[in-house]
C-alpha cells in the first residue's frame, strides 16, 4: 500500500500546468495515495483563469490541464473544506497562516500524513509545528 499525504492545490496545479516545481511535484505525488479538499477545486480554477486572463496562456490548452487537474482530484480521497473549519482556525491563529492554507494543515493533522506544499512562505511558517513538507 502506498503512503497517504496531503497536497495542497499548488502541487495539484504543477502535476498538469508547467511550473518550475512541476517534476518535482510528479515525483512526490505519483508515489502516494493522495488526498485533497473540495476546495482545491476553486484553487486550481482560479489559478488557471489567471494564466489566462493575466498572463495570456492559451485558453484551450489550460482548459486542457485544468480538466486534467479536476479528474486528478476526483481521483483522490476528497475532503470537505467545512468539516476542517474549526481546526482550520485554530491552526490559522497558532501558525500565523492564513485560514485557506490551515485547512491543509488540519486536513493533514485529522489525516496524520504528512502535507506536501509548494507554498514556502506556509511552509516557513507551519513547520516547527506540523507535519508539512517543501517539494
Amino acid at each position: 500500500m502506498r503512503d497517504r499525504a496531503v497536497l495542497d492545490s499548488g502541487v495539484i496545479f504543477a502535476l498538469f500546468f508547467e511550473e518550475e516545481a512541476s517534476e518535482r511535484a510528479s515525483e512526490a505525488a505519483y508515489k502516494l495515495s493522495p488526498i485533497t479538499l473540495d476546495l482545491a477545486v476553486a484553487e486550481v480554477g482560479n489559478a488557471a483563469w489567471k494564466r489566462v486572463a493575466l498572463f495570456k496562456e492559451n485558453r484551450e490548452s489550460a482548459r486542457a490541464s485544468l480538466s486534467k487537474c479536476l479528474e486528478f482530484i476526483k481521483s483522490c480521497t476528497v475532503i470537505c473544506a467545512s468539516d476542517l473549519a474549526e481546526l482550520a482556525y485554530e491552526i490559522a491563529l497558532g501558525n500565523n497562516t492564513a485560514f485557506y492554507d490551515s485547512l491543509f494543515l488540519a486536513a493533514a493533522e485529522r489525516e496524520e500524513v504528512t502535507l506536501l506544499t509548494l507554498d514556502k512562505k506556509m511552509y516557513e511558517k507551519a513547520r516547527a509545528k506540523r507535519n508539512v513538507q517543501m517539494i
